[in-house]
């Protein structure tokens, strides 16, 4: 019986220590959402591993499903920067539990990244906000301007930011709202 490997880009959300070499890793992905990964021996010196599996970095990463938890065997850092990344680790963490998949999210966080450098830094962060809260059910779409959920997920980031320009204060205004009803 051969065992599945899955590569898959990743966003590393967090990590924390395990046992004397191992640590776990906080990653949300494309195929699975939010998931738990092991890495046996990443905290050694001669781990090839631990320098592309950082917090709040993109990485394509090699997971083994285990009978009980995912095991991390492979990693390599994409070249992601972003001046809000802390922001976007944050609010996945917050928002999003259990492996679910989010591929339309992920695609939008992923679009994000490569974009945000680009804009203001406080209007992405509430844009990607919005982001969030649209594609996890809570907002509405038409809110920044588009006729229906369609309309909305056919524009690129760049689309967003031009209309969320347009319509800054009515989206801050039900980003608040959304949140004061969901009690976030």
């Amino acid at each position: 019986m051969s065992i599945e490997k899955y590569t898959t880009k990743a966003l590393v959300i967090t990590s924390f220590d395990q046992s004397e070499n191992d640590r776990v890793y906080k990653l949300f992905t494309r195929e699975f959402g939010l998931l738990i990964a092991h890495a046996k021996s990443i905290r050694k010196l001669e781990s090839k591993l631990r320098a592309h599996v950082l917090p709040r970095t993109v990485s394509l990463v090699t997971l083994v499903k285990g009978k009980e938890v995912w095991r991390l065997v492979g990693a390599e850092e994409q070249n992601v920067s972003s001046n809000i990344i802390h922001e976007v680790t944050e609010l996945i963490s917050r928002f999003i539990h259990g492996e679910e998949p989010h591929k339309i999210l992920y695609d939008r966080v992923d679009e994000f990244l490569h974009k945000s450098d680009l804009y203001d830094k406080q209007k992405s962060r509430i844009l990607f906000y919005y982001i969030l809260l649209v594609e996890l059910g809570y907002a509405d779409a038409k809110i920044i301007g588009a006729k229906n959920i369609k309309e909305y997920r056919d524009w690129n980031i760049d689309d967003l930011y031009t209309h969320f320009l347009l319509s800054e204060k009515s989206v801050k205004e039900h980003i608040r709202n959304v949140v004061k009803d969901i009690q976030l």
